[in-house]
């Protein structure tokens, strides 16, 4: 992911100074859009990173009541995509309340588009399993729903809706 980070950035650099090249000495670089064009680069990549992570489509990814991809799933499915060419994996398809011939042929679809790209799918696990990531830690949750459950309590007996504090727990 380094590498990659760093080849982005230095793409954004050379396509910032190739621009700027054209520009008379007085006026110098915009600042302001060298900065934006960094902090893109920089949330591309986090998104990017976080949808590797989570590796699941969901079902507003696609067309409501279709099998077709919406631009949103369009995206992710790509970044999926450049991941899964170089690192076979798990790939989910939450189905929720989706009705078992529209589920399949979402299924379908993303395996399609994933052999047109190159993609062996024997070597993937295709299924409506949980999303990935890190989460959270259980004592966190716990910590979480303690507080939540002694503010609903303290709101009812003052009359009014508080909220707890947690007195540094987090």
């Amino acid at each position: 992911m380094k590498l990659n980070t760093s080849i982005i950035t230095a793409a954004v650099l050379f396509c910032i100074i190739v621009t700027g090249c054209g520009q008379s000495v007085e006026q110098g670089p915009d600042k302001h859009l060298i900065n934006s064009r960094l902090i893109n680069s920089y949330n591309d990549t986090a998104i990017e990173n976080a949808v590797i992570a989570q590796h699941t489509l969901f079902p507003y990814h696609f067309v409501q009541n279709g099998a077709e991809l919406n631009e949103l799933g369009q995206r992710d499915l790509a970044v999926l995509t450049g991941h899964f060419m170089k690192h076979p994996g798990r790939l989910n398809i939450r189905r929720h309340d989706i009705p078992a011939e529209l589920y399949e042929a979402r299924v379908n679809l993303v395996r399609e588009r994933l052999q047109q790209a190159g993609i062996n799918v024997e070597r993937m696990n295709i299924s409506d399993g949980m999303p990935g990531g890190s989460g959270m830690a259980s004592e966190r949750v716990l910590v979480i729903l303690e507080d939540k459950a002694q503010g609903a309590t303290q709101g009812v007996s003052m009359g009014t809706a508080t909220t707890s504090t947690s007195g540094g727990r987090r």
